[in-house]
């Protein structure tokens, strides 16, 4: 490894603690445990991570929604989160730690990679420092630190090399490499696998123009495109069998898509220690809230401004058996990018959005158009490259990069609102010694647009494992949205019989989330019904119950 790039993975490694502080205070006890989607981010991670380490044919047979089979891709799966968690799963059986292990490494990933293209670009080793801190912990990466999916924003860069690389140079090898960068974005995050897949053919268009070797070009770019689809499709197979199931997103919803759009307040949007002195409302941290966050910060802003302007003098990209292409010619591609993808992030409105979800495979089921703007927000980032090579050159120094990035972590530095998981309720840890069969978790949360709280059992599923008819996720199947309000009168001969068909052996019940007056309902109901239910844990906020046989 070479000492320029040792020392960005190393300066990537600190920035990475500082900016996700307190995470790696204490990696193995902190989530978002104040958010729903922060909880089901964890579960996800640690579902597909136990999956790999325990039955990997199983991975789309998730626990919830029992016994329904291929659950994990009623949400969007997590492919490379999971197995980027995997060996610290195996090792420790730490879900949390596990998750939160992927969050650190991706994030500094995409700070590495960041760099590394700049460096390519601009042939400076310390002009991507700064831009590499105002993408991978962009004011957008902080305000979703409950999204897993969102925080593997490395695969923006890491398809963007490969794509320079290729176009440098057409040979067979950087055309697979190319096709499987693009198929771990696919496979990291669908909304950058569909993002990635369109830059890539704005790249194709733009540098294919009066190439060199056109024959070898296009043909690469085929085998490009036949590489990721052939690693993408079994991920992509469950997705497909549930086109037609009733309430699955398979078009567009146009008000949906309207609604998560960006607007002029999506990128002004986002904590700044500069900007609250020019804006005072935007005092304090920003973590999340209404509306995406895709501000990219006054230093990346300023940075990319005098990089748009000096871009005629950006450093020509040497090319194998090629002349050397002119920078700014590799400057008006990202300025093309940041176009397309602005378009593209004001969703139906603007016109693009549409045309893009009507003509591209799967695109309707990216429900937040704003989220295009993540390739704004980089390629931003390769201006400020742009910008600090220059002045590099004009002063004749490189610390000056170091101190930029400085200024950019504390411009951007928030902390995240992680809390410390409470211990497993002695419920789900006796879970984790009984002999696997289906659980019910009381109360079951059944209001149309209030299935968020499974997502708290889901969590705690993650110390026992076995099948649970509770869930969250995109899609909830209509048998159980049918079940959820009778299942509530447990026990009766209703929900008994709801429950044998389902195969389901124990319930638990969690009195926190009953009033007094519904705790004393619940309870009564219970006498005429002892001779079926054998109790396992009556102490505590959750009891646990075994059923032993049926009423007839």
């Amino acid at each position: 490894m070479r000492r320029p790039t040792l020392l960005a993975i190393i300066i990537g490694a600190i920035v990475g603690i500082v900016m996700t502080w307190p995470m790696m205070r204490s990696p193995g006890s902190l989530a978002r445990m104040d958010s729903y989607d922060g909880k089901f981010s964890v579960w996800n991670v640690a579902w597909v991570a136990h999956a790999l380490v325990d039955d990997p044919a199983n991975v789309f047979n998730a626990n919830i929604f029992h016994p329904h089979a291929g659950t994990l891709a009623y949400s969007e799966a997590n492919l490379v989160a999971g197995a980027i968690a995997a060996p610290v799963y195996l090792a420790t059986r730490n879900p949390v730690l596990a998750h939160n292990v992927v969050v650190y490494v991706a994030l500094v990933l995409a700070f590495v990679c960041t760099w590394s293209l700049v460096r390519r670009l601009t042939g400076s080793s310390m002009a991507g420092l700064a831009p590499a801190t105002g993408f991978a912990f962009s004011t957008y990466s902080s305000a979703h630190t409950a999204h897993i999916q969102l925080l593997m924003v490395f695969v923006v860069p890491l398809v963007l090399i490969a794509l320079h690389r290729f176009v440098e140079w057409a040979s067979p090898g950087r055309a697979v490499q190319l096709g499987l960068a693009l198929a771990v974005s696919g496979l990291a995050c669908a909304y950058y696998g569909l993002m990635m897949g369109l830059a890539v053919g704005a790249g194709a268009l733009w540098f294919g123009v009066r190439h060199e070797t056109p024959k070898r070009y296009w043909l690469g770019l085929l085998l490009a495109a036949v590489v990721s689809i052939a690693v993408v499709a079994p991920a992509l197979a469950p997705y497909a069998a549930l086109r037609n199931q009733e309430g699955f997103r398979s078009s567009l919803n146009l008000d949906e898509a309207n609604h998560y759009s960006a607007d002029t307040r999506a990128f002004l949007r986002g904590h700044s220690t500069f900007k609250t002195v020019l804006m005072p409302e935007a005092l304090g941290a920003y973590v999340g809230g209404d509306g995406e966050v895709l501000f990219p910060g006054l230093m990346i802003l300023g940075l990319a401004l005098a990089g748009m302007l000096s871009g005629r003098t950006a450093p020509p990209v040497a090319r194998r058996n090629a002349g050397p292409m002119p920078g700014a010619r590799i400057a008006g591609f990202y300025i093309v990018l940041i176009m397309l993808a602005l378009w593209a992030s004001l969703g139906p409105k603007a016109g693009l959005y549409t045309v893009l979800a009507e003509w591209v495979p799967f695109m309707s089921f990216l429900r937040a158009p704003a989220r295009m703007g993540v390739l704004v927000l980089f390629g931003l980032a390769v201006f400020a490259g742009f910008g600090i090579a220059w002045i590099e050159r004009r002063w004749r120094t490189r610390w000056i990069a170091l101190f930029l990035m400085v200024l950019t972590v504390i411009e951007l530095r928030v902390a995240w609102p992680l809390r410390e998981v409470p211990p497993v309720p002695e419920a789900y840890q006796m879970l984790e010694q009984l002999p696997r069969a289906g659980v019910l978790v009381l109360q079951f949360p059944y209001r149309p647009g209030e299935w968020f709280p499974h997502a708290d059992y889901m969590f705690w599923s993650m110390y026992h494992w076995q099948p649970m008819v509770n869930g969250y996720s995109d899609f909830i199947p209509g048998d159980i949205r049918d079940l959820a309000v009778p299942i509530n009168a447990f026990p009766d001969a209703q929900s008994f019989r709801l429950l044998r068909e389902r195969n389901v052996r124990y319930v638990a019940i969690d009195w926190r989330t009953y009033n007094e007056a519904a705790t004393e309902i619940m309870r009564a109901r219970f006498p005429p019904y002892g001779q079926y239910l054998r109790p396992l844990i009556t102490t505590g906020p959750i009891s646990l119950y075994e059923i032993v046989s049926w009423p007839e």
